[in-house]
């Protein structure tokens, strides 16, 4: 078993990420909107747009005379995110259902465009921020948001040594990796804005999920999925029965997911 399957994951994980984003909006949602700074009008492209926790708050501000294209791989992501746009009575927002190596949008045409959490997953990490740095207009804004060293830190550590020892053949592929050293990251990003003024604020955020339950939950409802999909249905079940009761035995009902935020902005033509 090897590589990692976006798609899959994804379609496997939308309920529980959506409670995610509802029970720690500290943690996602608010610093990106800060960052955002959306302004009534602007228009905005997000992708991946995931549940759309962030998208529909952010096409509400920019009002009826603003609009967002929200992307993602996932269908059931898309659902999620349409549900979450209804039931604010936000219209705004056109929701597409692409691969996010193929998605297609117009250059030099967003206020802000926005990557939360998802660039890790392009095929061709410079490919796609180049992809995305041409979409924004110029006094635009490109708004990042990637994952640092501790991704759910320390039950993650121990999920994935169980799944490994526990289902043959299991390679982990963690793509988010490749987005952690913020070094890197800033270099690559000077490359494909040609040298724009770069921001990168460092968060570490303790998620307090209050149960074994819980704990479960929150890896369920993000990339540690894709371990499972390839587990026998029995091997799964052992395997969160061991988690649940690792995090009961040692009174761990917290993990540390840590953030690198990133904005630039583009020069006025």
């Amino acid at each position: 078993m090897s590589g990692f399957d976006s798609r899959g994951t994804f379609q496997k994980a939308a309920n529980e990420y959506t409670k995610i984003q509802d029970a720690f909006p500290e943690v996602i949602r608010d610093p990106l909107l800060a960052d955002m700074a959306v302004k009534e009008g602007d228009r905005i492209l997000d992708l991946p747009c995931g549940t759309g926790d962030a998208i529909v708050k952010a096409a509400e501000l920019a009002g009826p005379t603003g609009h967002a294209l929200a992307i993602d791989i996932s269908a059931s992501m898309i659902e999620e995110a349409k549900e979450n746009a209804e039931a604010a009575g936000v219209k705004n927002i056109q929701f597409v259902v692409e691969d996010m190596d193929k998605a297609q949008f117009d250059v030099a045409a967003y206020d802000i465009v926005v990557s939360a959490n998802g660039p890790f997953f392009a095929s061709d990490l410079k490919a796609f921020l180049g992809k995305m740095w041409d979409a924004v207009k110029p006094g635009g804004k490109l708004v990042l948001m990637t994952l640092g060293r501790n991704f759910l830190t320390p039950i993650s550590g121990v999920f994935l040594d169980l799944a490994q020892n526990k289902t043959e053949d299991l390679q982990i592929s963690t793509p988010w990796r490749i987005t952690e050293d913020i070094l890197f990251l800033k270099t690559l990003l000077e490359e494909v804005t040609n040298k724009q003024q770069i921001k990168i604020t460092h968060r570490d955020a303790v998620m307090d999920y209050k149960t074994a339950d819980g704990g479960w939950n929150l890896l369920m409802g993000t990339a540690f999925r894709n371990y499972t999909l390839e587990m026998s249905p029995e091997n799964r079940v052992e395997i969160e029965a061991e988690m649940k009761e690792w995090m009961q035995t040692n009174r761990l009902f917290s993990a540390t997911c840590s953030f690198n935020n990133i904005v630039v902005t583009k020069d006025d033509a």
